[in-house]
């Protein structure tokens, strides 16, 4: 299993916005989390918990994937990935970060067959209150993905572009990547990130990535957590965890919904 981070991965990471580790976790833990999903999804677990209608927003988004938000806060299981130490440190030292806290974890089931829709091409820094915008999220592959069912696609080098305009998510034609060539700008090819269960994928909040709907029959399983550098600031509003009443926009993450998960005070 993978066990550190080097020199080469943190450039690799700073100048593409993404970085992909095969085999960071055993099919022993990916059994534990997948068993921990479809518990989730059995017990109809809301999107967000304690949200108007579950979070749950329509039924064309639901098609896009199955989201639930912050499971670490009422599952055991999940909270064992959501906190490893191990996942933080990496994505610690990639960011080159004095800490990390969690922003909040997301299981996402993207659904299969002909209902199935893509994930549109769009940067994830948008819809968080942050600011500077460099939060970034680890991705793990519970089941394999590959493009057939979904995988993610990255855009090298697409976070230097900076915190664009959010995109409509759910909403065919959408795309952050082309938006931004449709200004004359030059837009990478993406890059798809097929691996087998237990991959992990980090990604700065600003890169450009989608998925392409899940064309088989079976569900893939994704579960990721998204965390917040040490120079980060609460920018004020509302948050997934429901904690931003309690905090001042303009100052640090400091809550206990948002724990610290690797390196220093």
């Amino acid at each position: 299993m993978h066990s550190s981070v080097t020199d080469s991965d943190i450039e690799f990471y700073q100048e593409n916005g993404f970085i992909q580790y095969r085999e960071f976790f055993s099919a022993e833990e990916m059994d534990r989390l997948r068993s921990v999903i479809d518990s989730a999804i059995a017990s109809h677990r809301d999107r967000i918990l304690g949200a108007d209608s579950g979070g749950r927003v329509s039924d064309d988004y639901e098609r896009v994937f199955n989201q639930m938000v912050n499971m670490w806060a009422d599952n055991p299981g999940a909270k064992e990935f959501a906190f490893s130490e191990r996942l933080a440190e990496a994505g610690r030292r990639l960011s080159r970060s004095r800490h990390v806290r969690i922003y909040h974890d997301h299981a996402m089931v993207k659904p299969g067959g002909q209902e199935s829709k893509e994930t549109n091409c769009h940067q994830d820094a948008p819809y968080w209150p942050m600011e500077p915008a460099d939060s970034f999220s680890a991705w793990i592959a519970v089941d394999d993905v590959t493009v057939a069912n979904g995988c993610l696609h990255f855009v090298p080098q697409s976070h230097k572009f900076g915190l664009l305009e959010p995109i409509r998510l759910g909403v065919e034609g959408e795309s952050i990547a082309d938006k931004m060539q449709a200004r004359g700008h030059d837009v990478a090819e993406p890059v798809a990130m097929e691996m087998e269960a237990g991959g992990v994928t980090f990604h700065h909040g600003c890169n450009f990535h989608f998925a392409g709907p899940n064309q088989t029959e079976s569900p893939r399983r994704a579960f990721a957590i998204i965390f917040i550098p040490d120079h980060v600031n609460f920018s004020g509003g509302n948050e997934a965890a429901g904690a931003g009443k309690e905090m001042t926009a303009g100052k640090p993450w400091d809550h206990p919904v948002h724990p610290i998960l690797a390196g220093e005070a």
